[in-house]
């Protein structure tokens, strides 16, 4: 055994062999013979962890035949209060469960579910100073206003924004769209255009350059089609020069999108229909209101 405390009976140098009547370091000698690499040193660390609060706080090593849902809840709730993170404590979880069910035992403790953190749509002010940050002479400049207007202005997710092409735009005096090939289990849509979107599109197909060899709408300096780093780089540092104090990504501006087109008096199924959902239900997390509107909604009632 190398150096260090031995995860199975907490002793340095290892006493595994001068007992070998524990449970616990019998029964996780075992469950860990099953695993190799990676895998199993991970899985040796958690238990060794456990092993460690188990003994400081009870003054005795586990036994794996006797150890309650109590224990593990207690277990689990300690890692919480230390701060570690939900993934963080479902991996330690992991392997308890599994050297229990390696002896017969099948003890259900729940993980920390992990809960995402909420998106804020930028507001009307804040989505000007956004675009406002990537004005420029250049064609680049032009291209990536355009790209930022159809995220925030046509709700689209960022993946089909890069694979839009060139015959996917219609733009008219008083009217445009965009014809989505790639959405979300490929399935097209055709989602309208504002105002602001069909000028800021306009304006880049003017300056694109026609020497690239790609039908991709949107291309790179050096011509080949944009990756998704190079938009969230972009994006973050716009957000940045904008002097926006929230967390500003492409589905930050697919969610604004969302949010003013609800403000606006529009509908949740058009916008289900706009957004590519296929159930109306995954749409109506965009539904928000402020106190203000909920006064409004219930004035008249």
């Amino acid at each position: 055994m190398g150096k260090g405390k031995c995860p199975l009976c907490l002793s340095d140098p290892c006493r595994c062999y001068e007992d070998d009547t524990n449970d616990w370091q019998s029964a996780v000698q075992n469950y860990l013979g099953e695993y190799e690499g990676i895998t199993h040193r991970r899985y040796a660390d958690a238990l060794a962890e456990f092993a460690a609060w188990y003994q400081a706080t009870y003054n005795a090593l586990p036994e794996p035949a006797l150890l309650t849902v109590e224990e593990l809840r207690e277990y689990r709730n300690h890692l919480v209060a230390q701060g570690q993170k939900a993934a963080t404590v479902n991996l330690r979880l992991a392997p308890l469960r599994g050297l229990l069910r390696s002896i017969g035992r099948n003890v259900k403790v729940k993980g920390v579910k992990q809960v995402k953190p909420a998106i804020e749509a930028l507001d009307g002010r804040e989505l000007g100073r956004l675009l406002a940050a990537v004005e420029g002479p250049d064609w680049q400049d032009i291209r990536n206003g355009a790209m930022l207007n159809v995220l925030a202005r046509a709700g689209l997710r960022l993946s089909e924004v890069l694979a839009l092409k060139l015959d996917d735009v219609t733009i008219n005096d008083r009217s445009g769209s965009l014809l989505v090939r790639q959405g979300k289990g490929m399935k097209e849509r055709t989602v309208a255009l504002a105002k602001e979107a069909r000028a800021a599109l306009r304006a880049y197909l003017d300056v694109r350059p026609n020497m690239a060899q790609t039908e991709v709408l949107f291309i790179s300096r050096s011509w080949q089609p944009l990756g998704p780093r190079d938009v969230q780089r972009l994006i973050a540092e716009a957000s940045r020069r904008a002097g926006i104090q929230k967390t500003v990504t492409p589905h930050t501006l697919r969610h604004t999108f969302a949010t003013r087109f609800l403000q606006n008096g529009g509908d949740v199924a058009t916008l289900a229909s706009l957004l590519g959902h296929t159930n109306v239900a995954t749409t109506t997390r965009y539904l928000h209101p402020n106190a203000a509107q909920m006064q409004d909604m219930v004035e008249e009632l």
